[in-house]
Parts: structure tokens; C-alpha cells; sequence
């Protein structure tokens, strides 16, 4: 009788450790793959939704701010170097902020992220690449799948520490509670150079075989960041600024994307001003909007004119640059940010004090 109990103690503990097992694997693979915000309390958040920018990453100043290089002013202006890319993503952690993707921030609803956290969206401009090996990268690449970066005349040529969506991608898989839901940035390129690196419109002016063979792979780099999260607009085609140009002159912009560079990252609704240079009330915008853009990104720490506020069939949304200029001038306004200061790359040709010449 003794015997039996102790056999049927047993396996009453065995289906117990049975079941905790079962269930640890149960609740483990239900948890596979989800994001931190998957997993976290979400709380609603009532303030300003903070958007910031960069434009391809100068990674050797070397090259870049060389006097031999005539578009040095252009790169110590508007562009932020790799390292301070990466120490800006460091100390955007650091004050509390998580990405969140554009649609859900300009979707008219508070946005709920990790309790305590407050939301950013960041988004990268022009996205063409070097051409003439001035300290920029060659291209975005796939490499064992996964996003890199290469450069020709770089060792290594492959790397994920050159530019900004490759410098994000290792940044969030160390801190992958620094991306809400998943989110990324958004990507707002060109057209006249290609996108990406890729010399895939006629404007590259290469062979049509190597346009055709550009773009197809272009194409792959592009699916493989949709699938990350990452969101494409349109930058303009020819990066013209809204003030020079024509009516005339915008409609052939629209429809040269829409040929050329659509049919490769696929339909966006956003448009992102060159230099953020606008006039939202104004017969050419409307062109614009006639190609189906209705989300147009703008440039200042502005909320938006009483027109573009009122604007029923359109959204305009402000964005902080994050470049050499707003790292020397605009230190306070950006505390609540990033210390710019703390960031700053002192390989820089200029600096941290200087101040003038950026508006000649």
C-alpha cells in the first residue's frame, strides 16, 4: 500500500513539472518575437511628439572636410558625422525618448508608449550617396540579410557602423526597447542620383542594362527595410526648392517619381519639402496634393501657419534638423534632446564655437 502511494505521489509531481514545462514553452514561444512594447505597459502620452531629421552620415572626415573637397562647407553644415550619429542616438536613450513610426504619430490619437517613455520620430533625407569618394558611403546593402553599409575605398567595405539605418539597426538590436512597436524611420529620398546608392533612374546617366540590373536590386534593399519597419517619402525628385520653381516645373518633378522611383519603394502619401522651403497656401502645392501627397514634412521647431492648422485635406508637420549647424547653434533649444556639445565630433574643419557664415 506504501508502494503505491509513493508511485502515485510521483506521478502527480512529474504532471506537475509537466505542466510547468508545457506552459514555459507555451508562454516563451507566444513571447517570440515580439518587441518590448509587445510586452510592456503601455501608457497614453500627452505631449509634443518630437520629429528630428539627418542627412547621409559623413563617416571619414578625413575626406569630407579636406580643403581639396568643394562641398566641405556643404558637409560640415548639413550632415552629422557617423560618430556623432551614433552618440546622438545615445543620448536620445539616455533622456527617455523611444522611435515611434509617423503614421501612428500623426494618426490625430495620443499615442500610447512604454510607461515613463516619450515618443520621437526620426526620419533621413536624400539618401543618394557618394559618388566621387568624399567621405560618404558607396551604398545600402544586403549582406548574410541583413542591412549594411558599403564603401569601395573603405576598410572594411562592408560595415554597419557608416551610416544611419545601419548604425539604428545595431543600436536597436543592443536596446531594442528604444523602438516602439517595432517602429523605424522614415526614408525620404530622391530621384536624380537614384536612391540608396542604386544608379537606378535615367538621370544617373548609365547604361539602361545597368539601370535595369541597379534597380532590381535596389528593390531588394527596399523590402528588406519595409519589412524592418522602415517607411519611404518622397524627398522630391530633383531636390529643387519650392520657392524657384515653377508650377510646370513641380508637375514634371511628380511625374518623374512617380515613374521612376514609386514603382521601387511604392505609393507614400508624405512629401518632404527640400530645405523645408514652402508655401503651403499657394496654386503649386496643390500640385503636390493632385499626385496624391497629402502628409508634407516641413523644417523648424513651429507648430504651422493658421492655414496649415486649419487644412482639412492636408497634414504639415515640423521636424528638428540634426546637422553641424544645430549642433553649434542651437544648444539650448536642443537640451531637452541631446547635449550637442557632448556629441560634437572634433574632427570637424570648424569649431564647436563657431557661429557664423551658415546663411550667405
Amino acid at each position: 500500500m506504501y508502494n503505491k502511494i509513493c508511485i502515485y505521489k510521483r506521478r502527480i509531481f512529474a504532471a506537475v513539472i509537466f505542466a510547468i514545462i508545457a506552459a514555459c514553452f507555451i508562454l516563451g514561444f507566444g513571447l517570440a518575437g515580439k518587441t518590448f512594447a509587445d510586452t510592456t505597459e503601455l501608457a497614453e502620452y500627452g505631449g509634443k511628439v518630437e520629429h528630428i531629421f539627418t542627412h547621409e552620415l559623413v563617416f571619414d572626415t578625413t575626406k569630407a572636410y579636406s580643403p581639396n573637397n568643394p562641398v566641405r562647407d556643404c558637409f560640415d553644415k548639413d550632415h552629422l558625422t557617423a560618430k556623432e550619429f551614433k552618440a546622438l542616438l545615445g543620448e536620445l536613450y539616455k533622456n527617455g525618448y523611444v522611435l515611434v513610426s509617423l503614421e501612428s504619430a500623426m494618426s490625430g490619437d495620443k499615442i500610447a508608449v512604454p510607461s515613463g517613455k516619450k515618443p520621437l520620430v526620426m526620419s533621413f533625407d536624400d539618401m543618394t550617396y557618394d559618388t566621387f569618394n568624399r567621405g560618404c558611403i558607396d551604398k545600402i546593402i544586403l549582406s548574410d540579410g541583413k542591412i549594411c553599409d558599403y564603401t569601395k575605398n573603405a576598410e572594411p567595405q562592408i560595415s554597419r557602423e557608416r551610416e544611419n539605418v545601419t548604425i539604428l539597426e545595431s543600436f536597436i538590436e543592443e536596446h531594442p526597447d528604444f523602438s516602439c512597436g517595432g517602429a523605424r524611420a522614415t526614408l525620404c529620398v530622391n530621384g536624380y542620383n537614384g536612391i540608396l546608392g542604386y544608379r537606378c533612374t535615367p538621370d544617373c546617366k548609365v547604361s539602361e542594362k545597368r539601370q535595369a540590373e541597379e534597380m532590381e536590386e535596389c528593390k531588394k534593399v527596399v523590402t528588406a527595410l519595409k519589412e524592418l519597419g522602415y517607411t519611404f517619402a518622397s524627398h522630391t525628385y530633383y531636390h529643387k526648392y519650392f520657392n524657384s520653381c515653377t508650377a510646370n516645373m513641380i508637375e514634371k518633378d511628380c511625374a518623374k517619381w512617380q515613374k521612376y522611383i514609386q514603382p521601387i519603394v511604392g505609393e507614400t502619401r508624405v512629401l518632404c519639402y527640400p530645405a523645408g522651403e514652402h508655401k503651403a497656401k499657394n496654386a503649386k502645392n496643390n500640385i503636390f496634393k493632385k499626385y496624391g501627397f497629402n502628409v508634407f514634412l516641413c523644417v523648424g521647431n513651429f507648430a504651422g501657419t493658421d492655414y496649415e492648422r486649419a487644412s482639412a485635406d492636408a497634414k504639415y508637420l515640423y521636424r528638428l534638423p540634426f546637422d553641424g549647424t544645430a549642433l553649434r547653434l542651437y544648444q539650448k533649444s536642443y537640451a531637452h534632446l541631446a547635449d550637442t556639445r557632448a556629441i560634437y565630433d572634433e574632427t570637424r574643419f570648424r569649431p564647436f564655437s563657431y557661429k557664423g557664415g551658415y546663411y550667405k
